[in-house]
């Protein structure tokens, strides 16, 4: 069977620099005290691992040191570099193009006028070379999502209450084209960029009403000129597709593929106080020429697999509701949110990954007086995090037909942020759904249908041989290149053989490989 398994080599590098390799007696490591620091790591293929965070060193006025280490494919460092960046900026993504990596950094709180609230870092990971371009954006908007190809610099940028707006930025010029939208509260889904520059994609989605939303793929040239709009849509108008992923195929036509609910002229979930809104199922549609070409929609329920693909009680949950629902004759659907990935294209056919959560919360009371001492009971809720509990995958032809179907179980996972925790790797005919949970890799092989042996689940190896987890939090996996893996986050371990046994907290990432 397929595992995941750790590599046989040892590497193990302090904030001094001055460390010691191991061959041959445990993993390829790396390890930072993690006292203070904020840690964000990039893969960058098969040139090496980019690691940084922000320093507490002001380099003048305006800028912060932030520290970045370059590690090669074995995670030998091959250069550390302190680079400016403009104070109260947060990283917020980053896009790779060769041996050049660009960083988003983004001011979301009210900024001064003479300083760039959005700062794109660009390194040269080969060369440590770097260089960058400040830009205003408006106060509070949240990036979407940005392109970068050529001397073209994209912003998708949307607003809570207002309308979105994309920015194209020339990174010779420094020329700044808007396109903005607004007759009706806009809201960007994705972006993409055509590789010659010629032609910028958006994914809209339209409100024509508190109720009903439309979605449109827009298409501009690179001066922000609108060359075409299509609407997509099902043809039962009360199907609302809620968000897309967007690929641009060689002869120039579009997929869009997402989830939708029943919800288009009702009241939303949110509007009646719930966190985010929840989907039915997922979609694909294609536009060509200026038209829409098709839509399919495929409601969770008609998942063949679907009592294999969920845990227990959300399979008892969906059982409960199938029952209420024949009873009074009405429509049978199951409703989660979920975080949706991005559009993975293997070829043949398009894989959509979808993590489902539900927000976690815990009641606490207190006890009041009014003016005659009598005892007054008050109750709040308290939120605790996101909670996952399910990874769903769905593959698609160019057809629209549905593939397959499958997913993964998510166990005591809770996070205060909204990541993208769990991926997928393709391996010839079998595909690999895995993610980090409190030190340890858990992941299942499928094919299809058909789930190749069992969930794994293998623990991450740590740097010394006595070396006992307390606790693990922010644990995330990625793919890097060929059949090897990046796996990080933040560990308190404790060692008997060190200090007396004393604690310490890393910031580590490990090197893992897919046999």
């Amino acid at each position: 069977m397929k595992k995941i398994l750790l590599t046989l080599l040892f590497s193990l590098i302090f904030f001094t620099w001055q460390g010691f390799a191991q061959d041959g007696s445990g993993p390829v490591r790396v390890e930072f005290d993690a006292s203070a620091e904020v840690f964000e790591l990039i893969p960058c293929g098969e040139m090496g691992v980019l690691m940084f965070y922000e320093s507490m060193k002001q380099v003048d006025r305006f800028n912060k040191a932030w520290v970045f280490i370059f590690y090669d494919k074995n995670l030998n460092a091959q250069w550390s570099k302190e680079i400016p960046v403009l104070e109260d900026l947060n990283y917020r993504g980053f896009r790779i193009a060769g041996e050049d990596v660009y960083l988003a950094f983004q001011n979301n709180d009210k900024s001064r006028a003479d300083v760039h609230n959005f700062q794109l870092l660009h390194i040269n990971v080969i060369d440590a070379g770097f260089n960058h371009t400040g830009v205003f954006i408006p106060e509070k908007a949240q990036l979407v999502s940005f392109e970068v190809s050529g001397k073209a610099l994209v912003l998708g940028l949307n607003y809570r209450n207002e309308n979105a707006l994309v920015l194209i930025n020339n990174l010779e010029t420094g020329k700044q084209t808007t396109i903005s939208f607004v007759d009706e509260p806009t809201f960007i889904e994705d972006i993409i960029l055509s590789s010659e520059e010629r032609e910028l994609y958006v994914a809209l989605n339209v409100y024509t009403s508190r109720k009903r939303s439309s979605l449109y793929l827009n298409s501009y040239n690179p001066e922000g000129g609108l060359k075409k709009s299509v609407l997509i849509a099902p043809a039962q108008e009360t199907k609302k597709l809620m968000n897309a992923q967007l690929n641009l195929e060689d002869d120039g036509s579009i997929y869009l593929l997402g989830t939708y609910n029943s919800m288009n002229g009702k009241l939303s979930r949110t509007e009646e106080g719930k966190q985010g809104e929840e989907s039915e199922g997922f979609y694909i549609a294609k536009a060509e020429g200026g038209h829409q070409k098709f839509i399919k929609l495929y409601n969770l329920l008609d998942l063949k697999n679907i009592t294999e693909i969920l845990n227990n009680q959300e399979l008892k949950d969906i059982k409960n509701i199938i029952k209420k629902n024949e009873k009074k004759n009405k429509g049978q659907s199951v409703y989660y949110e979920f975080l949706i990935h991005e559009m993975y294209n293997a070829g043949d056919d398009f894989i959509l990954l979808a993590e489902a959560y539900y927000p976690e919360y815990h009641q606490v009371s207190t006890m009041s007086y009014d003016f005659y001492g009598r005892p007054m009971p008050y109750y709040y809720n308290i939120f605790d995090g996101f909670r996952y509990f399910n990874a769903f995958v769905v593959s698609f032809d160019h057809d629209g037909n549905l593939n397959w179907s499958n997913g993964i179980k998510i166990w005591d996972m809770l996070s205060m942020k909204l990541l993208k925790k769990v991926e997928i790797f393709r391996d010839n005919n079998d595909l690999v759904l895995f993610y980090n949970q409190e030190g340890n890799i858990v992941s299942k092989v499928v094919n299809g249908y058909i789930e190749v042996g069992d969930v794994e689940k293998i623990k991450i190896a740590t740097s010394l041989t006595n070396d006992v987890q307390i606790e693990a939090g922010s644990g995330m996996i990625k793919h890097w290149y060929d059949g090897f893996f990046i796996a990080y986050g933040y560990q308190t371990l404790r060692n008997s053989t060190r200090g007396g046994g004393s604690k310490r907290r890393v910031f580590y990432f490990n090197k893992l490989a897919f046999d």
